[in-house]
């Protein structure tokens, strides 16, 4: 189950998973500096922009709660709709803080291959993979 919910929250914040870092206690999300840095927020846009991520980790978490306490389990269907849902969502949040080129920076960086389609390697080099290249 803790698998599901990581696999979850990886593809619910695909922003938050290109941009994430290691953080104190474990934490896995956006490394807030390193975002400012790479789109040039101000201030006041990386407070935002760490608003809206909050929010939306919180929304994941609470669907991810309710499905638990109701001992269902989504359809890949459902979870990539509820994926796509949230992607759109957050879009259209960010879109109001962030500037068009902003937008384009990250859209750029958070423009990653779906879930397994690539591998890390021991080499640190990331390598596609399909099924019949598969060890």
């Amino acid at each position: 189950m803790k698998t599901r919910v990581a696999l979850i929250a990886a593809a619910m914040l695909a922003s938050a998973v290109a941009l994430a870092g290691p953080h104190p206690g474990g934490h896995q999300g956006p490394d807030m500096d390193r975002m400012a840095t790479l789109l040039d927020l101000n201030d006041s846009q990386k407070a935002e922009v760490q608003k809206i991520f909050n929010e939306q980790h919180e929304k994941m978490k609470a669907q991810f709660d309710q499905q638990r306490s109701a001992g269902t389990k989504p359809t890949r269907e459902e979870r990539a709709k509820f994926h796509d849902e949230m992607k759109q969502e957050m879009n259209t949040k960010l879109q109001a803080v962030l500037s068009p080129e902003q937008m384009k920076k990250f859209e750029a960086l958070t423009d990653h291959p779906p879930h397994g389609a690539g591998r890390w390697h021991n080499d640190g080099q990331s390598k596609s993979t399909t099924p019949s290249q598969s060890q």
